[in-house]
């Protein structure tokens, strides 16, 4: 009896031809793994050069700017673990639904550091202002413009760590929330550059006019900046660990899809996501032909993205028999 059935379990051609991998996507090395790597350790080593010379120079900017950057270090770190996490979990079947939000969940860790990191800034520009201390703003500037110029290569390069593995033909989907990680990581980076040119416009006027009260109240101005950004990020990716449905344009997308067979209406549609640039659907259909799931999911075969669509087919003749 076992020998019988496992015959037919291998020879079923039903079983064969539905049988997909558990990874949704998210089994794949990707670029942004390398660089979120290459990029967080050169923000680690600014960040030592930038906080000794800040307690040195006395510089308030500078020494936020390299506290920051620790912050980020850690945060560019999370990043390409999770990327690695990732991966290294793609096809563990405890995760019912992949180890994409794994990055999704690194994204969220790291908009909390980045506000965390803010609001101390916050409190010591304001400390700063109120009690100013000596400031040697010659030298503090000279290693804040070289922390701007790591920090911009580091945006070049993970600006160019968006991408995505697509089959000529398929139909793609971009959507700003496609890879939170890499954001994360790109709006540390941003926010590290937002204030190494608040710590240089800060010291040039305290080196130039003896302006010190500058330094701390543009510290503070930036902070505001990146508390703003922090907030937008958790708004995004909280959505996404909460299983928030997909954005409407592809959800409608997937409708019309559906709804193209023949006398189908779609009655209920759950898309979400399950990480970078992967979806996973959920839908019950209501069909007057003899209509199976597999005619629906053949429906959707073609976009890009998306896994393992569940589709329920409720199948109606009683339309008929009135009409009769």
């Amino acid at each position: 009896m076992s020998t019988s059935s496992s015959t037919w379990e291998t020879q079923c051609p039903v079983i064969q031809h539905t049988t997909h991998p558990h990874d949704f996507g998210q089994g794949q090395l990707q670029r942004a793994e390398k660089r979120a790597w290459s990029v967080a350790f050169l923000t680690l080593v600014v960040m030592v050069a930038e906080v000794v010379a800040g307690l040195l120079t006395g510089s308030m900017a500078l020494l936020a700017d390299g506290i920051h950057m620790g912050g980020h270090a850690i945060a560019l770190g999370l990043a390409a673990g999770a990327y690695f996490l990732a991966r290294r979990y793609a096809q563990d079947r405890r995760l019912s639904f992949g180890s994409g939000k794994i990055k999704d969940l690194a994204a969220y860790t790291s908009a909390l550091l980045l506000g965390v990191s803010s609001i101390w800034l916050v409190v010591e520009s304001v400390h700063r202002l109120l009690a100013p201390e000596p400031l040697y703003a010659f030298e503090a500037m000279v290693v804040a413009i070289i922390g701007l110029v790591v920090n911009v290569a580091s945006i070049f390069m993970l600006s160019g760590a968006h991408e995505h593995h697509h089959d000529h033909g398929h139909e793609h989907h971009h959507h700003p929330e496609a890879d939170n990680n890499i954001k994360a990581a790109l709006f540390h980076v941003m926010a590290d550059a937002v204030t190494s040119v608040a710590a240089i416009a800060g010291l040039a006027a305290a080196w130039l006019w003896g302006w010190q009260w500058l330094d701390p109240a543009i510290a503070l101005l930036a902070a505001v900046l990146i508390v703003r950004w922090s907030w937008g990020l958790l708004k995004n990716t909280g959505a996404i660990l909460l299983d928030a449905e997909a954005p409407t344009e592809l959800r409608e997308r997937i409708r019309q899809r559906l709804e193209s067979l023949p006398e189908t209406k779609v009655l209920d549609l759950h898309l979400w996501s399950v990480g970078q640039g992967s979806w996973t659907l959920v839908a019950s259909v209501v069909s007057h032909h003899d209509a199976s799931p597999n005619q629906y999911k053949a429906a959707l075969a073609d976009m890009d993205g998306l896994h393992h669509p569940i589709i329920e087919v409720h199948l109606c003749h009683c339309c008929e028999e009135s009409q009769a």
